[in-house]
This record gives C-alpha cells, sequence and structure tokens, in this order.
C-alpha cells in the first residue's frame, strides 16, 4: 500500500476474509470462535507466502519419525517397541552391562553373587537405565542391612526380657530349669526340635522354656525306663547324672523317694559294693 509516495507496511492477515473462523481456546482455558485472522498461531510469519510454505512444510512432515522421536507404547503393548524405548532411555544393551555403586557393609556381611545377578536381571527386564539401577541398588542394600539390624536389636532385647521373666520365676533354680527343656527338648524330638526353637524364636520364650522343664521328668523317666526294657541293660553313668540334675532328686522340696531309689540302683549296677552315687 503506497500513501503520498511513501510505502506503508499492512498487516497480511487483514486481507483474509473476517468471516472465517477457528475454534480458540485461551489461557484461562476458555474455548470460543475467533477470526482466523486474529489466531496468534499466524503473528509470526510475516507474509502470506511464508505461512503457506509453513502449512505445505507440515504437510510434508504428517506421518514421519522426526529423528531422536520413540513413540510411547500403550500399556500392555507391543514388547519390541518397550525394547526401542528402554533403549533410548538409557537402558544397557545386556544385565551385566550395569555398574553397582560400592556399598558400606558390616565386616561380617557381603552381597551375595546370586542375589546381585538376579538384581541386575530384573533391573534390565524393567527398562531401568544405569543411573535408576544403580540408585535402586544403593538405596536397596543399606536399607536391608538396617533392617536386619533392627531385627537383631529386637530380637536380643526379647530374649533378654523373657529370661529376666523365666529368673523371676524360678529364681536360683534358672539353669537348672534350662537344662531340664532342653533335655527333654531333645529326648523328644532330637536336635532338629531344638534347631527349630532356635529359628522360631520359640526356644527363648519363658513360657516354652517352664512347658518343657515340667515335661521333663515324664519324657526322661519314660525314656530311661523304656531304653532299660528294651535293651535289659542297666543305665549307663550319663543317663544316670542326667537324672540326678532333676529336681527330684537334688531339691529336698521336689525330691521323690523312688527317682532316688533308682539312681542309687542305677550306680550300685555300675559300682558294686557302693551304697550311693
Amino acid at each position: 500500500m503506497v500513501e503520498h509516495g511513501k510505502s506503508v507496511k499492512t498487516d497480511w492477515r487483514l486481507s483474509l476474509p473476517e468471516e472465517w473462523t477457528v475454534p480458540f481456546t485461551d489461557e484461562d482455558g476458555l474455548s470460543r470462535e475467533i477470526s482466523l485472522r486474529e489466531h496468534p498461531a499466524l503473528a509470526k510469519y510475516a507474509s502470506k507466502d511464508e505461512a503457506v510454505k509453513a502449512l505445505v512444510h507440515a504437510q510434508r512432515m504428517l506421518g514421519r519419525k522426526p529423528e531422536g522421536y520413540v513413540r510411547l507404547p500403550a500399556s500392555g503393548g507391543d514388547s519390541d517397541q518397550w525394547e526401542e524405548l528402554w533403549n533410548a532411555l538409557g537402558r544397557p544393551q545386556s544385565p551385566d552391562q550395569y555398574a553397582m555403586p560400592e556399598v558400606a557393609l558390616p565386616e561380617d556381611m557381603a552381597v551375595d553373587g546370586d542375589f546381585l545377578q538376579e538384581f541386575v536381571e530384573t533391573a534390565h527386564a524393567l527398562g531401568l537405565n544405569e543411573d535408576q539401577a544403580a540408585g535402586l541398588y544403593g538405596w536397596f542394600i543399606p536399607r536391608v542391612v538396617s533392617l536386619d539390624q533392627e531385627r537383631g536389636r529386637f530380637a536380643e532385647e526379647s530374649r533378654q526380657n523373657e529370661f529376666e521373666v523365666l529368673r523371676g520365676q524360678h529364681m536360683g533354680r534358672t539353669s537348672d530349669v534350662l537344662e531340664r527343656a532342653l533335655q527333654a527338648a531333645r529326648a523328644i524330638g532330637g536336635d532338629a526340635l531344638v534347631q527349630a526353637l532356635d529359628e522360631t524364636g520359640a526356644g527363648d520364650r519363658a513360657s516354652v522354656i517352664s512347658a518343657f522343664a515340667r515335661l521333663a521328668p515324664l519324657v526322661l523317666e519314660g525314656r530311661f525306663r523304656n531304653n532299660g526294657a528294651e535293651s535289659e541293660s542297666p543305665l549307663d553313668r550319663s543317663q544316670l547324672e542326667t537324672m540326678m540334675r532333676d529336681p527330684r532328686y537334688h531339691d529336698p522340696l521336689e525330691r521323690d523317694p523312688q527317682w532316688v531309689r533308682r539312681i542309687e540302683d542305677g550306680f550300685r549296677a555300675l559300682c558294686p559294693g557302693r551304697n550311693r552315687p
């Protein structure tokens, strides 16, 4: 446009028909119809020719995959698409290429090789890149160590508390009660039962120890009696010494004449000429 011999720059968008309208959503999220000439997307083009060239170029790019672009697979989508995405995000080609950080461990602890292999294989299957796998490993191992130490402290405190309960019930006879309980457990189920009681923590409970100690006289007496009937041989020294640790022999308040007589008879059989063990 020329005015009095001067060139005046006119906004090319004004040449667009005013009745051409398009939907538009403003910054507040409100949608309305505006004239095409007012659309902000056209403001960056200096001329209609530039806008048309940009439109043609955009049409040519439709359906093309830009360099470095990876489509996000749908949930449960094709496994190859997920593999492509994970590799693009920095996942190593194989689990063995993960580099796990050094973590501070107590002197008596070490990371098991099989666990470490399982960890990197799982990290690879989940698509973790090196930084993600290293970060998870660096958090997980110290956390497991901390929890194990907390459980150990709790178990030790629990054992001490149970022992105090046991000592409060039996006072000076506590050691004898422990010994009788152990003998009864071995007589009933052997070392396997003792191991199970230790592993489950049941063997540290005052109520369990007291129960086995109360069973000891019946269990041990029956065992010795049956052993004697089956072999028709006298009791040996270790059996007699075990019987002597029973309160029915050494405790004046629980002394059982029949039990004492059995011990004395056993020693007489082992040591002829002696009247008492």
